[in-house]
């Protein structure tokens, strides 16, 4: 491919982050609900010892295209396997001849490294670059890149306010300004039971995460370090709530902001684990979270619908489920991804 050199990412991401932006915002903003990256978040999630795959694409010295992937293990059918989580696949749009390089070149390190598959998200909306590139490559490919699920989200409006300037689509913003006060409401405070995250705790966290995932079909496996650098993370907010001298659950979120009609700043559940908590304390513990949350700063929470998550305990503290979806894709390294 004339002209474009594809090779090993070895910067800051900021470059990467600023690819996002000029890419991403013309396409999506205003359009679709859309995550944005940040670079400290890249920082700390993809360094070196963390055998990510940061792939990138250079035009003389211009970034024109990156996909970024972390190494992770899956239990699927009680079997674990070595997985890529991707993400931040991106590719400007005037260089759209790059995408395909780009994809067979992480197909080729996924071969390399033994990893059984790969998996995304693609956007739900059917309009979008993303979910029209992806079918069609489905399309093309339909023995090594497939639709496996599709996922959705809880959310909750810790500033409705600014959820009904965000807001995309008109019911959106409609009930941000009608029930506005509703929404931001949780059934309790701060709670004294809550506390941040120790080093200390890891020990039992790490029982909290076996014990929650156990038995669970598609779960996330945490390696002990990968969970001691996710609790630990500076770019991290972890709470656990402890009685009697010990730990029962544990919530880990990063910022996540999110661009709507406006960016707005969110914090997104990255993992929840628990064992002998109380459905009240469920409840109690998710209030604080969103309590602590609201007074950092943010305008709104958001959690994945799995079978980790405490629903109940969701509901209860008035978060929101969506029922847009966004399709889970699995790419298989032995044919193409």
């Amino acid at each position: 491919m004339a002209g474009i050199e594809i090779q090993n990412y070895r910067g800051d991401f900021e470059d990467i982050v600023e690819l996002t932006y000029r890419v991403w915002m013309p396409e999506y903003g205003g359009k679709t609900w859309v995550p944005l990256p940040q670079a400290a978040f890249l920082r700390e999630k993809l360094t070196p010892d963390t055998g990510a795959v940061c792939l990138v694409a250079y035009e003389g010295s211009t970034l024109v295209g990156s996909v970024l992937a972390v190494p992770r293990r899956m239990r699927i059918s009680g079997t674990d396997h070595p997985v890529l989580m991707c993400t931040g696949f991106t590719v400007d749009p005037s260089r759209r001849r790059v995408a395909l390089p780009l994809i067979e070149r992480l197909r080729r390190a996924m071969e390399e490294t033994g990893t059984a598959f790969g998996i995304g998200m693609v956007l739900d909306d059917p309009t979008s670059a993303s979910y029209r590139f992806w079918t069609k490559y489905a399309e093309a490919y339909p023995t090594g890149f497939r639709f496996v699920f599709r996922g959705g989200y809880w959310a909750k409006f810790l500033r409705p306010d600014a959820f009904a300037e965000a807001g995309i689509e008109a019911w959106e913003r409609i009930a941000s300004r009608a029930v506005g006060p509703l929404l931001r409401l949780t059934p309790y405070g701060y709670d004294s039971h809550v506390r941040p995250y120790r080093a200390s705790d890891l020990d039992r966290c790490v029982e909290l995460v076996e014990k929650t995932s156990s038995g669970v079909d598609w779960a996330m496996g945490w390696p002990r370090e990968q969970l001691a650098a996710q609790l630990g993370g500076s770019v991290f907010t972890t709470l656990v709530y402890e009685r009697d001298g010990r730990v029962q659950a544990l919530v880990s979120c990063h910022n996540l902001p999110l661009q709507g009609r406006k960016l707005i700043s969110c914090a997104i559940v990255d993992l929840w684990a628990e064992d002998q908590i109380t459905g009240s304390g469920r409840v109690h513990f998710l209030s604080h979270l969103c309590k602590h949350l609201r007074d950092l700063g943010f305008q709104g929470v958001v959690a994945p619908r799995s079978a980790t998550m405490p629903s109940s305990a969701l509901v209860t503290a008035s978060m929101n489920r969506r029922h847009r979806t966004v399709p889970v894709a699995t790419c298989d390294p032995s044919l193409f991804v």
